[in-house]
C-alpha cells in the first residue's frame, strides 16, 4: 500500500529567507569557505562642513568613508580552516599584500541573496576557541580582516 502523505514541498522564498543565511568568503583566488557569523560589514562617513566666507551660511556633506574591521566566525572544519591557515602563512611571508575578495550571502538552500566585493583586504587577526573535549563544544575560529571599501568603484566615495 502506498504512503498516503504527500511528498514534502521545497520551502517558499519567504520561508527560505526566514531561515539562517550562510556567508561564503573568498580572498583573491582562495575560497575561505562558508562562515556562520559576519560582523563589521559597514560604512560610516565623517561629516564635512564648508563655510561660505564670513557668512553664517555653510554646507554639510559626506566626508571620508570609514570601514570597520570585518569579523568572521564559524565552527572549525578541515577545508575552510586549512584554506585560512594557508592564507595566514602567505601573509606571514609576504607581509600582508592587500587583494580583492568577496562575501556572498546565501539562503539556507544555497541561493545567492547578494554579495559584496571587498577591496584591498588582508587578515589582521585569527584565533580559535579554547579546546575542551570534555565540554562537548565545537571549536570556533574567528578571522579578522581589514579592507578599504565595498562601494562601487568609480565613485569618489569608495575610499
Amino acid at each position: 500500500m502506498a504512503d498516503p502523505s504527500p511528498p514534502p514541498r521545497p520551502p517558499t522564498a519567504a520561508q527560505d529567507l526566514a531561515m539562517a543565511h550562510r556567508f561564503v568568503v573568498s580572498a583573491g583566488s582562495r575560497d575561505l569557505g562558508a562562515w556562520s557569523k559576519v560582523s563589521g560589514l559597514s560604512v560610516k562617513w565623517d561629516l564635512a562642513e564648508h563655510w561660505v566666507g564670513d557668512s553664517d551660511q555653510y554646507f554639510k556633506y559626506a566626508g571620508v568613508p570609514k570601514f570597520e574591521r570585518l569579523k568572521l566566525s564559524r565552527a572549525a572544519e578541515r577545508a575552510g580552516t586549512g584554506a585560512v591557515k594557508a592564507w595566514l602563512e602567505e601573509v606571514k611571508s609576504s607581509g600582508g599584500t592587500p587583494e580583492e575578495g568577496a562575501i556572498a550571502m546565501l539562503t539556507s538552500s544555497g541561493e545567492s541573496v547578494t554579495s559584496w566585493t571587498l577591496r584591498e583586504m588582508f587578515p589582521v587577526a585569527w584565533q580559535i576557541s579554547e579546546f575542551d573535549a570534555g565540554a562537548s563544544k565545537v571549536a570556533v575560529e574567528t578571522l579578522e580582516i581589514v579592507y578599504s571599501g565595498f562601494l562601487a568603484p568609480g565613485s569618489n566615495l569608495t575610499r
